[in-house]
């Protein structure tokens, strides 16, 4: 299993996130520390090793909205691996306005009024519509 190294996306010397799993059942708590706010480029940061913890953080508004970025891979040898973006999911089907509004308020509960706002919501969940002809 890779170990993944986060930073903070904030001048922080160290912060603490709590995340809930399985329904709010788990309750998993990320620790960033070592951060220097005056420093520049001294982020808090916090390693993990448990894919489980790693897949929580990488689902979560914290890691989608930017105040989390993944900023290093190790492999299990010790080699740095390159970071990747997560992988977007492409929704051919939806074509119009009215089906992104759909797509949205059915996947994620979302109520939306128009086409870009539809959009919007769906690329914050990692969620494309190539097919949309108009927004």
């Amino acid at each position: 299993m890779a170990t993944k190294i986060y930073k903070l996306n904030q001048k922080k010397n160290s912060a603490v996130f709590q995340l809930a799993s399985n329904g709010g059942k788990m309750v998993v708590t990320y620790t960033f520390k070592d951060g220097n706010m005056f420093l520049p480029n001294t982020p808090a940061r916090c390693t993990l090793r448990d894919e489980f913890y790693q897949l929580l953080l990488e689902d979560s508004p914290l890691f989608k909205n930017g105040i989390i970025k993944l900023e290093r891979v190790i492999d299990e040898n010790g080699k740095k691996v390159e970071a990747k973006a997560p992988k977007k999911e492409i929704v051919d089907d939806v074509t119009s306005p009215e089906q992104a509004i759909e797509y949205v308020f059915s996947h994620y509960g979302v109520v939306v009024k128009n086409g870009k706002q539809a959009v919007k919501i769906a690329a914050q969940k990692g969620v494309e519509f190539p097919n949309l002809t108009e927004k």
